[in-house]
């Protein structure tokens, strides 16, 4: 499976994205995760996709399994709880963000919470 969907690729991210998770996820629920991120994020779906793919790929060199649906599902929830406001903040930072933390040795809850809380405490400058 390739490492990054390309601009002139024909497969739709959604396709390609669920074809990433172990079990394969089901594409039609990958879409609406992605639609409702491309509503919360600065990164449109192919985008999101990459990003997205490229953290699960960075949790696996660090032996941690996390499924892109998930991913997706705990960031658009993050991005809520702070009101959504799109463009307040890069979809490819907040990936960077919760690598560091999970890294460092965090659980995912830990981190995801770590993350509101930075995000709570900084505003718009936050992760």
């Amino acid at each position: 499976m390739r490492d990054w969907l390309e601009r002139t690729d024909t497969v739709p991210p959604e396709v390609w994205l669920a074809a990433r998770s172990v079990p394969p996820a089901d594409p039609a629920r990958m879409a609406v995760l992605l639609k409702q991120a491309d509503a919360l994020f600065d990164e449109a779906p192919r985008m999101l996709a990459n990003r997205t793919a490229q953290l699960q790929g960075m949790l696996a060199e660090k032996g941690l399994v996390e499924p892109p649906q998930d991913l997706l599902e705990d960031f658009i929830r993050l991005a809520r709880e702070d009101g959504g406001s799109r463009g307040r903040f890069g979809f490819g930072d907040l990936c960077q963000h919760y690598f560091n933390l999970r890294a460092s040795g965090l659980g995912r809850v830990a981190a995801l919470e770590a993350l509101a809380l930075a995000r709570a405490g900084q505003g718009s400058r936050a992760p």
